[in-house]
């Protein structure tokens, strides 16, 4: 706080104790969980358990009034869960939202949502946070069926599109320092720069004007698409556009 920097927790669910304890130091702005779908499929990714003991953390929370968040991974296997599960989130989070599965590292075994069923599941998605509160938008691509129905645009991932290497980096114990916590995409190692020269250096420029693919759109400045989920597909973000963009040429 002293740096004017704000604190928060994106972890897994800690005993009361613990959590008093953080408390003790920060209290952090929100705490933020991870579930994959309802019960069994969350369980099936996360381990036996892991969708109960979610839940009770948030009832733990609650009761220490910390702001709570619910972020899942958005793949083609959990498509049909996540309205169902805004629903039983409902009165336990303060906010609950998706990003789109990056096929990288662990996640290269799952399939990201392809582009024929995203457009639809946008759609409903949208159409369900008008009824439920906690639902919030935060994937760029929702920006092209907020545009197809004539609505007002959102500030995409991160308020201007894509953040990577513009409002927020990755620093790895080693010092490298990453574009993207979502996948490789080093800039500089803060060990031998510091992070002002990282961030004015050419190789973050190139993450900031995104992909030569999208620079002529009329949507670029609050989308850009993902560059973590086209790397994934094995395609050049510099170069490609995201594999689920629904937008007509």
């Amino acid at each position: 706080m002293e740096r004017n920097l704000t604190p928060a927790i994106l972890g897994n669910p800690v005993t009361e104790r613990s959590l008093e304890q953080i408390l003790e130091i920060e209290k952090p702005v929100f705490y933020q969980v991870s579930l994959e779908g309802l019960e069994q499929h969350n369980d099936y990714i996360r381990g036996t358990g892991n969708y109960r003991a979610v839940m009770d953390f948030l009832e733990l929370l609650q009761k220490k009034e910390v702001y709570a968040m619910v972020m899942l991974t958005l793949t083609q296997d959990n498509l049909d869960q996540v309205l169902p599960l805004a629903q039983e989130l409902r009165e336990r989070v303060d906010l609950f939202t998706y990003n789109r599965l990056s096929m990288v590292g662990e996640g290269a075994a799952l399939q990201s949502a392809e582009q024929a069923n995203y457009q639809a599941f946008v759609k409903d998605y949208l159409a369900a946070c008008r009824e439920n509160p906690i639902m919030a938008m935060k994937d760029n691509l929702i920006n092209i069926e907020r545009d197809l129905q004539g609505r007002d645009l959102f500030g995409g991932c991160t308020g201007f599109g894509c953040g990577a290497a513009f409002n927020f980096v990755s620093v790895l114990p080693s010092g490298e320092v990453h574009a993207c916590r979502k996948y490789p995409s080093p800039i500089g190692n803060i060990l031998h720069s510091s992070l002002e020269e990282i961030y004015s250096a050419e190789k973050a420029k190139a993450y900031r004007r995104g992909s030569a693919a999208c620079i002529d759109c009329r949507l670029r400045p609050v989308c850009g698409g993902c560059p973590a989920v086209t790397y994934g597909y094995g395609h050049d973000p510099f170069n490609a556009k995201d594999p689920a963009c629904f937008l007509a040429e």
